[in-house]
C-alpha cells in the first residue's frame, strides 16, 4: 500500500513538472543555430574548428579586445558561438535534453536567468584563468544546468519523490565527472569555463527556488529578471554587430574549410623559423672563424627576407599572432646585430658573440630554435 502511494505521488509530481512548456530551450537552440550558420557563411566551418576572424567578429571571448577596447559584451555573446560542427552538435544536444528539464522544473523566467548567469560566470572564469585562449561555446552555461539539476535533487531531497531524486543523481553525477575528466585530459578544452559554470549553477540553485507543482505564474521578480536577461543578450549582440570587422558573409564560404587557411599560416610561420635558423647558423660560422674579410650581406639578406615574410602574414589566431610577434622581434634583433658588426671597425668579436648568444637564448625561450 505504501509503495503504491509512493508510486502515485511520483507519477503526479513528475506529470505536474514535466508536462510544462519549455519555449526558451527551443529559442536558445535556435539562436545557437542561427549564429552558427552566419559564422559558417562568413568564414567557413569544419568538424572541429572555425575561422578565427569570424569567431572574433561574432563575439568570441578574446581578452585583448575585452581589456584593450572594453568589449565586455563578449562575455555574453561567446555563450552562443560554437567552434565547429562537433562543438555545436554536442552542446545543443545537451541543451535540448537538459534545458527542457530545467525549464520545466524552474519555469521559463528562472531558467533564462540560470542559463545566462551560469554562462557569464563560465566566460569570466575563462577570461581569468585562460587569458590567452580564443574561446566560445555554451559549455559553461550547460555545466551550470548540470549544477542546478544536481543541487535541486539535494536541496529538495525531502520534498521530491525519492525515485526522482535517485534518478537525477544517477544520471547527473557521472556525466559531470566524465566531462570534467575529459576537459582536464584534452589540451584544447577550456575546463575553466566548465568549472566556473558548474559552481555558478550550484550557487544559483541554492538561492533560486524551483517552480513547485500547482504554481501557475513565476512571480513579478522572476519576470523582471527574465526581461533583463533577454535585454542583456540583445544589447550584447547589437554591440557585436556594431563592432563587426570579420569576413563578409557569402554562400560561397559554406564550402570553405578554415583548417586549410590555418595550415597555410603555420607553414609560413615554420618557413620563417627555418629562415631564422639559417641566418643564425651562417652568422655564427663567421663569428667563430673571426674572418675580418667575411661578407655578412647574405646573412643580412636572409634575416630581412624573414622579416618581410612574417610581416606579410595575416591571421586572427592569437597563437599564430604571438609567434609572429616573437619572430619579428628576434629577426629584427638579428638584423641589427649583423648591421652593427658589419659597420664596426675594428670588429669587436667578443661583444658580437655575446649579443648573438643572447639572441639565440631568447629564440630558444620563445621556442623558435
Amino acid at each position: 500500500m505504501l509503495a503504491e502511494r509512493e508510486r502515485v505521488n511520483t507519477v503526479n509530481f513528475v506529470r505536474a513538472l514535466f508536462t510544462r512548456a519549455s519555449p526558451f530551450t527551443f529559442i536558445l537552440v535556435g539562436l545557437n543555430l542561427g549564429v552558427f550558420f552566419l559564422m559558417w557563411m562568413s568564414g567557413g566551418m569544419s568538424l572541429m574548428s572555425a575561422d578565427d576572424a569570424a569567431l572574433i567578429g561574432f563575439g568570441a571571448k578574446f581578452n585583448p579586445l575585452i581589456d584593450g577596447q572594453h568589449q565586455y559584451w563578449r562575455l555574453v555573446t561567446c555563450i552562443f558561438i560554437h567552434i565547429g560542427f562537433a562543438h555545436l552538435i554536442m552542446n545543443n544536444y545537451a541543451l535540448w535534453i537538459l534545458g527542457q528539464q530545467i525549464e520545466q522544473i524552474y519555469g521559463s523566467s528562472r531558467f533564462v536567468l540560470l542559463y545566462l548567469a551560469a554562462g557569464i560566470v563560465g566566460s569570466l572564469s575563462s577570461y581569468i584563468f585562460m587569458p590567452e585562449s580564443l574561446s566560445a561555446g555554451a559549455s559553461g552555461a550547460i555545466f551550470g544546468l548540470f549544477g542546478v539539476m544536481g543541487t535541486f535533487a539535494f536541496r529538495y531531497r525531502k520534498e521530491i519523490p525519492a525515485a526522482l531524486r535517485r534518478d537525477i543523481i544517477r544520471r547527473i553525477i557521472p556525466i559531470i565527472l566524465i566531462n570534467l575528466a575529459f576537459g582536464f585530459s584534452v589540451r584544447f578544452v577550456d575546463n575553466s569555463a566548465h568549472i566556473g559554470g558548474l559552481l555558478a549553477g550550484v550557487a544559483l540553485a541554492l538561492v533560486v527556488p524551483y517552480k513547485r507543482p500547482g504554481e501557475v505564474t513565476s512571480g513579478r521578480v522572476w519576470k523582471v529578471a527574465e526581461v533583463l536577461c533577454l535585454a542583456i543578450i540583445a544589447i550584447s549582440f547589437v554591440e557585436a554587430f556594431r563592432h563587426y570587422d570579420g569576413p563578409r558573409p557569402s554562400l560561397a564560404n559554406l564550402r570553405t574549410n578554415p583548417d586549410t587557411a590555418k595550415r597555410e599560416q603555420m607553414a609560413r610561420i615554420n618557413d620563417a623559423v627555418n629562415t631564422l635558423g639559417v641566418s643564425v647558423k651562417l652568422f655564427k660560422m663567421i663569428l667563430n672563424g673571426e674572418n675580418e674579410g667575411a661578407d655578412v650581406s647574405p646573412e643580412l639578406l636572409v634575416a630581412e627576407r624573414g622579416i618581410k615574410d612574417v610581416e606579410a602574414l595575416q591571421s586572427q589566431d592569437p597563437r599564430i599572432m604571438l609567434m609572429k610577434e616573437r619572430l619579428l622581434e628576434v629577426l629584427s634583433e638579428q638584423r641589427a646585430i649583423i648591421e652593427r658588426h658589419e659597420k664596426a671597425n675594428p670588429k669587436n668579436w667578443k661583444l658580437t658573440r655575446a649579443e648573438e648568444d643572447a639572441l639565440i637564448e631568447k629564440a630558444k625561450e620563445y621556442e623558435l630554435l
